[in-house]
C-alpha cells in the first residue's frame, strides 16, 4: 500500500477508485430515495370521503328516493337510484375500493331485501363500516338506517 503512495500511477488509481466508490454510493442513495418516493400511498382516510358523499346524496334527496321507491316497491325507481349511489361511491372510493351496502328499517328492524348493491361481493377483514340514520323520507317519519362496508382490494 505505501508503494502505491509514493508511485504518481498509484496514487492516481487510488482516487479514482475513491471517486467511483463514491458516486455508487450516491447513486443507490438517490435511487433509494426515488423507490421511496415514487411508491403510491395508501388511502388511510377515504371512509371520511365516503361519509361525505352519503350525506350529499342525502342533502340532495338521492337517499329519500331511493327508500321511497323501495317502500313502494317500484323496480325501476329502485335501479335507477341504485346506479346513481354506486356511481357516486365509486367517485370517491380510490381505484382498488370496493362497498357492499343495505338498508334497514328500523322500527320493523327488517333489511330492506331489494336494497343491497354490491351483495355479491364479500367483506374484506380490514372492511371499514359506516352507518348513516335517516329519519325522514319524504316527509314522514320513517327511521332508516343505511349499512355501508368500504375496503380497499389488495391491501
Amino acid at each position: 500500500m505505501k508503494a502505491l503512495f509514493r508511485n504518481k500511477k498509484g496514487q492516481l488509481f487510488i482516487i479514482e477508485a475513491f471517486i467511483a466508490v463514491s458516486v455508487m454510493i450516491i447513486m443507490v442513495t438517490a435511487l433509494y430515495e426515488v423507490q421511496i418516493a415514487t411508491q403510491p400511498t395508501s388511502e388511510t382516510n377515504f371512509h371520511e370521503n365516503i361519509y361525505s358523499t352519503i350525506k350529499a346524496l342525502d342533502n340532495n334527496g338521492v337517499l329519500d328516493e331511493f327508500i321511497y321507491a323501495l317502500k313502494i316497491d317500484s323496480l325501476i325507481d329502485i335501479n335507477n337510484q341504485k346506479a346513481i349511489i354506486q356511481q357516486a361511491l365509486y367517485g370517491a372510493l380510490p381505484d382498488n375500493g370496493e362497498f357492499r351496502l343495505h338498508c334497514q328499517n328500523v322500527t320493523s328492524s327488517e333489511i330492506m331485501t331489494s336494497s343491497w348493491i354490491n351483495q355479491h361481493l364479500s367483506l374484506s377483514n380490514e372492511a371499514i363500516g359506516i352507518d348513516y340514520m335517516i329519519t325522514e323520507i319524504m316527509g314522514e317519519y320513517d327511521p332508516c338506517i343505511i349499512h355501508l362496508h368500504v375496503w380497499l382490494k389488495g391491501v
